[in-house]
């Protein structure tokens, strides 16, 4: 018999657990002053022994390679899972790869490729593959702001219903980045990616993160994902069309 316990967990961070993944390339993007290597770790997680054991591991790794012609590669992975009373409530990851081609000071060419699978919105996999152009719109010594306008190919597999989609979509974002003080920052992207044979199924996404600096190296981060995308919630009525989370961590960095 399902633990009353794990009921209550579930209900209580239902509307935190059910989001499919938003990849956030603005948070702590690297300056393109110097040809080198740059890291950060994002941890977090807890585990709670009562009536029943609940385990929340919540971890991601960004790696960015900056060359001498001021192109960047970036490298993003990320796994979530909150399990409680031996069941899953969460089980979700990505791998996100970007490449961006300077063509001057404001343009640049970007081209992706993504990996992904969410077990509590029915996503088995999705890949994305697309490029495009990314224009930065403003900059300050305090911030930037950025816009992309990309072609994206998407591949969906849905779990226990023998279906698949394949897409093609316009993925275009805007993005910001700004310093709030000398050790806060906080860096915001939304996406908006029709189809593009069909507009009315579009899928709307934004992510939010605060990243404040504990040390040089260490840091405390809050990041606030909202996702609407209403193509799952056709062939699943229980997965909600609309989803979110709000989470906290810390993130080295090196």
């Amino acid at each position: 018999m399902f633990p009353r316990s794990s009921l209550i967990l579930t209900l209580l961070l239902l509307p935190l657990l059910l989001l499919g993944q938003i990849v956030n390339i603005e948070d702590r993007r690297v300056e393109r002053d110097s040809s080198d290597w740059y890291g950060q770790l994002d941890l977090g997680g807890n585990f709670t022994r009562n009536s029943s054991e609940v385990l929340s591991i919540d971890g991601g790794l960004r790696l960015d390679r900056v060359t001498k012609s001021h192109n960047q590669l970036l490298f993003l992975v990320n796994y979530r899972m909150v399990r409680a009373g031996g069941n899953n409530f969460l089980n979700a990851g990505f791998l996100h790869l970007r490449y961006g081609l300077r063509l001057s000071k404001k343009l640049e060419w970007e081209l992706f490729t993504q990996l992904q699978y969410d077990e509590k919105i029915r996503l088995s996999l999705r890949w994305l593959l697309g490029a495009g152009p990314r224009l930065r719109l403003a900059e300050g010594d305090k911030g930037n702001v950025f816009v992309g306008l990309l072609y994206m190919y998407e591949y969906d597999e849905l779990r226990n219903a023998a279906i698949s989609f394949r897409d093609h979509r316009l993925s275009t974002y805007l993005s910001l980045n700004w310093q709030l003080s000398e050790r806060a920052t906080v860096a915001n992207i939304t996406y908006f990616q029709p189809r593009l044979i069909d507009f009315d199924q579009s899928r709307l996404s934004s992510s939010t993160r605060l990243s404040v600096g504990l040390t040089d190296r260490l840091g405390f981060t809050s990041n606030f994902n909202m996702t609407y995308d209403a193509r799952i919630n056709n062939v699943f009525p229980e997965v909600p069309d609309l989803t979110f989370s709000w989470r906290n961590g810390l993130r080295l960095q090196f």
